[in-house]
């Protein structure tokens, strides 16, 4: 009962240390309580402790999924529960493999890698979810975060661990020299984010930025009888900027109940907007296109031309968007417990690629793309200039979802070296300078306009142009670390026999 007790305290200082909550430095005690619950453990038992301390966790950090309990009925009891569960299963992996990864000196390479490399399969595939990352609690201090440039937030994670686990062994040995180490770390980490950011100095051409902050709650949004308030909610906050005085204008996502490019009366008003200010558009809407559906970023010309389009690719999964059950639910005749929403009705685009505009290139990850280091990594290699998410956060309102968020996008500016924008309905609006400042935010429930001057960035980062190296690098240590002493005892095994 008592290692149960130390693992729910693990739980309990993770999400207070997490964004929206209390104090996010706990983080680098937090694991501290996890490692004395395990001392002594079989893998089994280690499996169980860790399982417990990440559901508990992920099912308090995931309190705000309940929001959605109008629109998609019982089902949320399911899907909350089953999300819990599942991202818990890389804890319990965590907690059977961290007795058995070899002597201390390995260990303190081993254990982080475990925990960095479990982090990175819940980024992989279709089903990823990256949501509660230990680095997430760091986003408010762009000292200690310098190292995603380089590392991404694998390198942060390692650090986190490998600070707690040697405050753990300080404390089990009565050392102050684990201490020391661990304090020295975090120093370190300081002491160069820092002198980064003393060196700091971004060039690059200006790009005068207007982004519309709204706050429609999401019931409207879902009611086509409130198309033309929306609309009118909108427009009206373009026709409060002046003509020449912004280079572009960035909307939230799909901001109307509406196929917006699709729709002439709908669309124009954007149009003429856009060549009344001299300035390119930037909306979301949803699109169809060839008899499919896409949650797509319009980019609308000054010459009132579609210039570009670009369909989300990474689709929420279990949601409006991709629910892979639905023809098994509508085939048993369960669909009804899901709710009122049409379910898995949209298809992902192509590819990942910035919108492009007479020397622009902007990429616009969509909602739940800014929590995935690997799409922005992408849209920059591939040309963009900077990021420009656009999302509809009202299905969350006031929660702290929100702040979690906004966290993300914090670190996708370190990573890729990019001023990152973030406009949303509902939810935190924002620009992030590149080292992942934030510049200028608000979360109001009133609509408003943040204007800022932003720089167009060319170079590269370490991380966009490395990827995960980090993580392949730690899986060559634990490939080390627990292969290696299995291939030497079933060597010498032989030898033994013959000996005996």
């Amino acid at each position: 009962m008592f290692r149960a007790i130390l693992a729910g305290l693990t739980a309990l200082l993770v999400l207070v240390s997490m964004p929206g909550y209390l104090f996010g430095g706990l983080i680098f005690l937090a694991l501290v309580p996890l490692f004395f619950a395990l001392e002594g453990c079989s893998p089994r038992q280690g499996f169980g402790l860790g399982y417990l301390c990440g559901f508990v966790f992920f099912a308090l950090l995931f309190y705000w999924l309940y929001a959605l309990s109008d629109w998609a009925g019982v089902f949320i009891i399911f899907g909350h529960g089953g999300l819990a569960g599942l991202l818990a299963l890389g804890w319990g992996i965590f907690g059977a493999l961290s007795s058995r990864l070899g002597a201390l000196s390995l260990q303190v390479l081993s254990i982080p890698a475990v925990w960095v490399f479990l982090e990175y399969l819940r980024s992989l595939t279709k089903f990823g979810f990256t949501w509660g990352f230990l680095s997430d609690a760091l986003w408010e201090y762009p000292q200690l975060i310098q190292i995603a440039s380089v590392t991404g937030t694998w390198g942060i994670s390692f650090l986190i661990v490998l600070v707690n686990f040697l405050f753990y062994r300080g404390l089990r040995e009565r050392r102050l020299l684990y201490g020391v180490l661990a304090m020295g770390l975090i120093a370190l980490d300081w002491g160069w984010g820092a002198y980064q950011l003393g060196l700091a100095r971004p060039e690059g051409a200006p790009l005068r930025l207007a982004l519309i902050h709204s706050n429609v709650p999401q019931r409207a949004r879902s009611d086509p009888a409130q198309l033309q308030e929306i609309q009118n909610l909108y427009l009206s906050q373009l026709e409060k900027l002046r003509a020449e005085e912004v280079d572009v204008v960035l909307l939230p996502e799909s901001i109307v109940p509406a196929y917006l490019l699709r729709q002439r009366e709908l669309l124009a008003p954007y149009q003429e907007h856009a060549r009344r200010l001299g300035a390119a558009l930037i909306v979301g809407t949803i699109d169809y296109r060839d008899g499919k559906l896409f949650n797509t970023a319009a980019l609308i010309a000054p010459d009132r031309e579609i210039a570009d389009l670009y369909d989300k690719v990474q689709l929420v999964p279990f949601s409006t968007e991709y629910f892979p059950l639905i023809n098994f639910l509508r085939s048993i005749g369960l669909e009804s417990l899901i709710g009122p929403l049409p379910l898995g009705a949209l298809t992902p685009g192509e590819g990942v690629r910035p919108l492009a505009l007479e020397g622009l290139r902007l990429a616009t990850p969509i909602c739940f793309e800014s929590i995935f280091s690997q799409i922005s990594r992408a849209f920059v290699r591939n040309g963009a200039q900077a990021l420009f998410i656009i999302t509809n956060d009202a299905w969350f309102k006031g929660s702290k979802a929100l702040e979690q968020h906004f966290a993300k996008a914090v670190f996708r500016a370190v990573e890729t070296g990019r001023y990152t924008v973030q406009a949303s309905n509902g939810g935190i609006s924002g620009v992030i300078d590149p080292y992942g400042r934030i510049l200028t935010a608000t979360r109001s429930e009133k609509e408003q306009i943040l204007q800022e001057t932003i720089l167009l960035q060319d170079p590269a980062t370490l991380y966009v142009q490395l990827g995960d190296w980090v993580v392949y690098l730690l899986g060559g240590v634990l490939a080390g670390v627990i292969f290696v002493p299995m291939l030497v005892s079933f060597v010498t095994a032989p030898v033994e026999r013959e000996t005996l």
